[in-house]
């Protein structure tokens, strides 16, 4: 770290911390249900879009590279969508992780400066109520002032 890096803030629940402007935000939060035992859980992770790359490939190369690492991985339904202005792509699929078969609806979102990838997963098969809520929680997503597209 140098002296001429200038701070901004880093929103987290319990606060807000000051960190070099230079610093790319890989943090991940993850949510889980009360009921803990059956394995639902809410993950939000940030990543940055690589140069040369725009949203569309950039996702599309996230896809690809879930489907080539998850074993078993079947695509259930992709989808482009828009989310309070910004672009999205949402990716239903099932895949098989050690501990059993999960189900995960994955929503891409393109911020200004960075892609916010918020992911619901259920073990098992997802139920149609769990989807509803999974995407229910996904679309309520409100930007902090500032980071609106």
């Amino acid at each position: 770290m140098t002296q001429e890096n200038t701070f901004i803030p880093f929103h987290f629940n319990a606060g807000t911390l000051n960190v070099p402007r230079d610093w790319r935000d890989v943090s991940m939060l993850v949510l889980t249900s009360p009921e803990d035992n059956n394995g639902s859980s809410f993950t939000l992770s940030r990543d940055t879009l690589p140069w040369g790359l725009d949203f569309p490939q950039f996702a599309e190369r996230e896809i690809t590279s879930l489907s080539q690492q998850l074993k078993d991985w079947q695509l259930i339904a992709q989808e482009p969508g828009r989310l309070n202005g910004s672009d999205t792509l949402t990716a239903e699929f099932t895949w098989a992780a050690p501990q059993g078969p999960l189900h995960q609806l994955m929503m891409m979102l393109n911020l200004p400066h960075q892609v916010l990838i918020l992911t619901g997963t259920c073990n098992g098969a997802m139920t149609p109520a769990q989807r509803a809520q999974m995407l229910a929680i996904m679309t309520s997503f409100q930007a902090r002032p500032g980071e609106e597209p």
